[in-house]
């Protein structure tokens, strides 16, 4: 099997106690079938531990205790479960996380998500344009059905938008703006079955004039997100902090916008990072442009995030942005209900049409 993967990927390892978060609290941890077979089939005095705090049904998983933590991380911070029955029988989003993969046949991509403070150290501390790397594994293929013509389409017009967003001698927001137009045309051509070629956007018609003031379409999806249900109790505050002091945040945008002159590549890399987790799920659904709109958006709130870091106290780091693009990461791509939420918005809201948020991209970059 082929695996495409980050440059960095390999260099991932937990900080464990130097996070400042930890990924055994707050989370509900999904047992897979293989490894739960195996915990109903302990019979060591540690069994009893085991049946007590695993919820059967479909998806079985951990029963969280008091502060919402694993039931067996035990005081020091330590998995009961690794020192009672080894590595080897953890559960599998235990030895993966923040590991995301997708199967496509003879064909595997990899990364490291961003709701893990090291991963996005990894993608947002080096300059250099994002790469990834295609090696040779012993996997066997999986065998979902797909469509393969659709599938290298789809590989090659991500190509296309990786080319175009790490073009430096543009400006960042119009390399994004073209991102977007170069899908929606790349959308008309699967929706046609019209699957070679290079996608184009000579021939474009979509307009960048949109109705709303680009302040209001702020607050439409800030209001939107403030409906969904937060993982982390302390991210709706912080939206509703954000609903409330939006105008003064943005009346700062210009200040902030010098402050990161010399590191929006950050930015870029955020992009780039969410296309490649998600373009290519459009192989299931041929729904190429929603995933770029969300990729487009989640680089504009985590922006936004980082304008509103930067008016509380007056300054923006690196460490500001890799916490603000884990909270975002944590509670839209990391709760699957957010996540469609966010997908089905692309569609139905004229926050999230495409005039929108080439406005949206004109107005904060």
């Amino acid at each position: 099997m082929k695996q495409t993967v980050p440059t960095f990927y390999s260099a991932f390892q937990c900080t464990a106690s130097a996070c400042s978060d930890n990924c055994c609290i707050g989370w509900e941890i999904d047992i897979d079938p293989r490894t739960y077979q195996y915990y109903r089939s302990v019979t060591s005095p540690f069994a009893k531990k085991l049946n007590e705090n695993i919820y059967p049904e479909t998806p079985p998983h951990f029963l969280l205790g008091q502060d919402e933590r694993c039931p067996f991380l035990n005081q020091k911070n330590l998995c009961e479960i690794f020192i009672h029955l080894g590595e080897e029988h953890l559960c599998e989003i235990c030895t993966q996380h923040p590991r995301f993969h997708e199967w496509f046949g003879d064909y595997k991509e990899s990364g490291l998500g961003l709701c893990c403070e090291e991963a996005a150290r990894l993608l947002l501390s080096d300059s250099e344009p994002l790469s990834f790397v295609t090696m040779t594994t012993e996997e066997q293929p999986d065998d979902a059905d797909f469509d393969a013509e659709l599938l290298a389409f789809l590989l090659s017009f991500r190509e296309q938008l990786f080319g175009v967003l790490q073009d430096r001698t543009q400006p960042l927001a119009k390399r994004m703006k073209q991102v977007l137009v170069l899908s929606a045309q790349a959308q008309d051509k699967i929706d046609a079955g019209e699957l070679m070629g290079e996608v184009s956007d000579k021939d474009s018609s979509i307009e960048e004039d949109f109705a709303e003031e680009a302040s209001a379409i702020l607050m439409e999806t800030l209001d939107f997100l403030q409906t969904l249900d937060p993982i982390d109790e302390g991210w709706s505050k912080r939206l509703c902090e954000l609903s409330e002091s939006l105008f003064d945040i943005l009346s700062q945008r210009e200040i902030f916008y010098q402050l990161t002159a010399g590191r929006l590549y950050e930015w870029e890399h955020l992009c780039v990072y969410f296309l490649y987790r998600y373009l290519l799920k459009a192989v299931w659904d041929g729904d190429l442009l929603s995933r770029v709109k969300f990729s487009v958006f989640s680089t504009l709130m985590i922006f936004l995030l980082g304008m509103q870091t930067f008016s509380q106290k007056g300054g923006f780091s690196l460490q500001d942005q890799i916490f603000n693009a884990k909270a975002y990461s944590k509670e839209i791509e990391y709760s699957d209900e957010n996540l469609e939420a966010v997908l089905e918005q692309t569609w139905v809201s004229s926050a999230f049409s495409l005039p929108s948020l080439l406005g949206l991209i004109d107005f904060l970059l």
